[in-house]
């Protein structure tokens, strides 16, 4: 195998690590816009925080309150955690706030039974926050500090389980 096929086999990773990534951020977003924010529904996090505040001032200002209330978290990923993961959550917020303000242009709530509302909504929010996470990013500052704490402590699955 030459160096040329490695190098064309990494570029072709990094494209489809960032269109998977573009997916799940746009996903994200649909979900907020479309599902949770029309029906007063909140998610948790930053994007939680983000939801509220956007509630409180009555203002579309979601993108807005997102980026500034993750900015520390992009911050300690930068020191903490390695650079290809800073990037690619970088990548992932900024898709996710554009998604948001195109959407905020071209869509309408999905209105139903808050159940539906729930499901339908929470599952494109995970499938979209599922695919950030496997291509080496993440959305919500708050996964920033759970990798964090990790790393220190050295948590295990079987410690989690008896600490519940």
């Amino acid at each position: 195998m030459g160096v040329g096929s490695i190098s064309s086999r990494s570029k072709k990773q990094l494209f489809l690590s960032y269109f998977w990534t573009a997916v799940g951020a746009f996903l994200a977003a649909l979900s907020i816009k479309i599902f949770l924010l029309p029906n007063n529904l909140i998610d948790g996090g930053i994007i939680g925080i983000s939801m509220i505040l956007t509630q409180l001032t009555a203002k579309p200002l979601f993108p807005v309150y997102f980026i500034i209330l993750t900015l520390p978290f992009i911050y300690l990923s930068y020191k903490f955690i390695r650079r290809t993961f800073f990037v690619q959550m970088i990548v992932a917020v900024l898709l996710f706030s554009i998604s948001l303000v195109i959407l905020n242009r071209f869509s309408s709530p999905f209105e139903s039974d808050p159940l539906e509302v729930i499901v339908i909504g929470g599952a494109i929010l995970g499938i979209g926050a599922g695919l950030i996470i496997r291509n080496g990013g993440c959305l919500d500052g708050t996964e920033i500090l759970a990798i964090i704490i990790n790393r220190k402590k050295g948590f295990t699955v079987g410690q989690v389980v008896l600490f519940i």
